[in-house]
């Protein structure tokens, strides 16, 4: 069992030095759910277009908690809480405070939410390093 868990951590952490710890399997942070305030770009991401996706489908750390897990810079993370999981894409912020995480409000962001609703915009989540795609936006709002 270690080897296949050592064997996963080299396909998953490939090219990344590990800290002298080893990376963290996850990581616990706040996730606040920030609006958009340039209208214009507001106005281009408020359609279901691929741009959007693109954008909305995207989690953004701090470097030192992106590297205590192995995460670099558009790497794709799951992003999991009480309510729900996704996987998304990491981007490095800087100066954004270590244990706190920022993601743009999407059928993404909801997806973690809890379903009571009210006017919370936080939420504790835990972030891990994946492979594969993002959630699709067809599995997050089904037609």
């Amino acid at each position: 069992m270690y080897a296949a868990a050592r064997l996963r951590g080299q396909q998953i952490y490939n090219g990344l030095t590990p800290p002298a710890g080893g990376f963290n399997v996850s990581l616990e942070v706040t996730l606040i759910v920030e609006g958009l305030h340039d209208f214009e770009r507001a106005k281009r991401l408020g359609s279901l277009n691929p741009e959007f996706s693109k954008e909305a489908s995207t989690i953004y750390l701090s470097g030192e908690d992106a590297s205590s897990i192995g995460v670099s810079d558009g790497d794709v993370v799951e992003v999991s809480s009480d309510s729900g999981s996704v996987k998304v894409v990491a981007k490095l912020l800087d100066g954004l405070n270590k244990g706190m995480a920022l993601m743009p409000p999407s059928p993404w962001s909801m997806a973690l939410m809890p379903p009571s609703g009210g006017s919370t915009s936080t939420v504790k989540v835990k972030v891990s390093k994946s492979t594969g795609e993002t959630t699709s936006l067809a599995t997050l709002i089904p037609l």
